[in-house]
């Protein structure tokens, strides 16, 4: 199976909903319980999602993949100031596109993104954190050396793409899959890695949440212990999945990393009036 992006960069079975810098891309069909939003990390776009869109609507979930402002098909509005406040704009514009409250699913830089979001959403439905990116209030949590602002950062070197995102493995589809990164704001990088997105966890009180941590993850950006402390700063659960690299949404690990995701959007389905 292999890591290569849909054509175009437009997740399979799905139909977009332009917004006002952002786009949206909603799969077919309706599902059991709440909407889940994905929204990605640093240099990716929604086409990262296009696997688990797949295994979340053959399971009966309604879903959708935010193309941040900048990102994937977006890419020639790409903007060196944008910072997180910036894209968890989108992520607010997205989720009242929706029409009802979602559980926002954020991979990476995109977990941050989503916390910052779920302050302003009005209804959240639930918090889903895949190989998240910290809040910079989270006790013990460490700084990232920052990068140079005012021009956009390129994506990471194939050999640096492949450690940090696919935990060393350069499968079938890679070249596609790097070409397919994105410039990303050194604004929005600086957010996180100098600490500067804190997290009110009162703010977030009573929204179920699910920090799914990889095994096989970059340990400069993702120490042991930090997707732990996140999960039990925001009172939520916690998964371990070490067999699974950061990027665990992509072919050929999707099955895998979605199989906790969607149990637990069951569980939270059962328990919703």
């Amino acid at each position: 199976m292999t890591i290569a992006p849909p054509p175009g960069l437009v997740p399979s079975g799905t139909r977009r909903l332009a917004m006002s810098r952002a786009s949206l891309f909603v799969t077919e069909g309706g599902g059991d319980g709440p909407p889940i939003l994905c929204i990605p990390g640093g240099y990716h776009g929604a086409w990262c999602f296009d696997a688990w869109l797949g295994l979340f609507a053959a399971s009966g979930i309604a879903a959708a993949a935010l193309e941040l402002r900048g990102k994937g098909t977006l890419g020639t509005s790409a903007d060196p100031n944008t910072d997180i406040a910036a894209y968890a704009a989108d992520v607010g514009e997205a989720a009242g596109a929706l029409g009802t409250a979602p559980v926002l699913l954020g991979h990476s830089l995109g977990a941050l993104i989503a916390l910052r979001a779920a302050v302003d959403v009005p209804a959240v439905a639930g918090l889903l954190l895949v190989a998240p990116s910290p809040p910079g209030n989270m006790p013990g949590v460490a700084a990232v050396r920052e990068v140079p602002e005012g021009a956009l950062i390129p994506p990471p070197a194939p050999e640096v793409a492949a450690r940090r995102f696919l935990g060393g493995e350069q499968p079938e589809g890679f070249i596609a899959y790097h070409a397919a990164l994105s410039p990303e704001s050194p604004r929005a990088l600086n957010d996180r890695y100098a600490l500067r997105v804190a997290v009110d966890p009162a703010r977030l009180a009573g929204i179920p949440t699910l920090v799914v941590e990889a095994g096989r993850d970059d340990a400069a950006r993702h120490p042991s212990g930090q997707d732990a402390g996140i999960a039990a700063l925001l009172g939520g659960q916690h998964r371990f999945m070490p067999e699974l690299p950061h990027c665990m949404m992509l072919r050929p690990w999707a099955e895998a990393g979605a199989a906790p995701i969607i149990a637990w959007h069951r569980r939270l389905s059962r328990r919703r009036p």
